[in-house]
């Protein structure tokens, strides 16, 4: 590891570290435990009660919070090395859009409720999510090539078939299921307890271990499918395994939050800038400044309206995400020098 790639690390450690802090201290619309302190040292209230109080602070929600963003910026790492294309997301191959027609339709149909105690909602989104990524990789299969171009194209397709069955689902459901469709559509952190958290750790777990391993393949893959052939990658069996791995990791968070865009494309970006495009130590700086990254996103949209017009109505975090992440292509767009055609 270089001295340069260390001192990043420590610096994002306490990045996180920080918001994390901020966010308990703020709390949820302004109140946190700062609050609860204060409240606790002018009524003489014991430290039992005192604690009782901090229970409603957004512990799950950061938990959360930082485990998606470090899902999503590392799935966004995976993908854009594997199709070689620097505008590649964990929502590329129609992810997200499939977790959205799953949610949808358990809205529709189901209204809500508990599964074999699991969430309907979030079993449908994960099982739609699944199903558009095995339905792409089929495509693949079948087209006989199973390339990164196919896959690519594949996913856009289902991706685009999958919008169309949102909107056709949004034409028939009742009008409060249509207003709970948007509203999971957007995106947001907002989970009841540690069960949803825990369940997304489990596949990230396991995921995150399997890219970490398949480092060396990322790197070659990045140079072209014959380089890293040449240099001993089995290239059909490591594209499997890493579109599998990045589309489970986006899957176990969309699963939960619905979809949140931008992360997976912005923060690959910005890390490679500092770490260089080695996955060996981008992965990681991925991780942690996702981790850092979505938290303080989130801490920002459920307290806008409450600084600026002291109404408690939290932003969903998928909007805040969507206009930061727009506003930075805009800005690469504006500033970046024009490639002059070659003769």
């Amino acid at each position: 590891m270089s001295r340069r790639a260390g001192r990043l690390y420590v610096v994002l450690i306490l990045a996180c570290i920080l918001v994390a802090a901020v966010s308990l201290i703020v709390g949820t619309t302004g109140v946190g435990l700062s609050h609860y302190w204060s409240r606790a040292r002018t009524e003489s209230r014991p430290l039992l009660d005192l604690w009782a109080r901090m229970a409603g602070l957004p512990l799950p929600r950061l938990a959360m919070g930082m485990l998606a963003g470090a899902a999503l910026a590392t799935a966004g790492a995976i993908f854009q090395a594997l199709f070689r294309n620097p505008l590649a997301s964990p929502y590329t191959l129609g992810v997200s859009s499939g977790a959205s027609l799953g949610a949808a339709i358990a809205i529709m149909f189901a209204g809500g409720g508990l599964l074999y105690g699991l969430p309907v909602v979030s079993l449908f989104a994960f099982m739609g999510a699944l199903l558009c990524v095995t339905v792409v990789y089929a495509i693949a299969h079948l087209r006989g090539g199973q390339s990164s171009s196919t896959l690519l194209l594949a996913g856009i397709t289902i991706g685009f078939l999958c919008s169309a069955g949102i909107v056709l689902v949004l034409f028939l459901a009742q009008r409060q299921d249509m207003s709970v469709i948007l509203q999971w559509m957007m995106g947001s952190l907002e989970i009841l307890g540690f069960e949803p958290v825990l369940e997304a750790l489990a596949m990230a777990t396991l995921a995150g271990g399997a890219a970490m391993y398949l480092h060396r393949d990322l790197d070659l893959m990045m140079m072209g499918e014959v380089v890293a052939a040449s240099r001993g990658v089995d290239v059909r069996r490591s594209r499997r395994l890493l579109y599998f791995t990045a589309s489970l990791l986006t899957a176990g968070v969309v699963a939960h939050c619905g979809p949140i865009g931008f992360v997976g494309l912005l923060v690959p970006h910005a890390m490679r800038f500092f770490v260089g495009a080695g996955h060996q130590r981008l992965l990681p700086a991925c991780a942690l400044a996702g981790a850092a990254f979505l938290p303080l996103c989130d801490l920002l949209a459920r307290n806008a309206m409450y600084w600026l017009r002291g109404e408690f109505r939290q932003v969903p975090v998928g909007v805040l995400t969507n206009l930061v992440g727009g506003g930075f292509f805009l800005y690469l767009l504006l500033t970046r020098r024009q490639e002059r055609p070659t003769l």
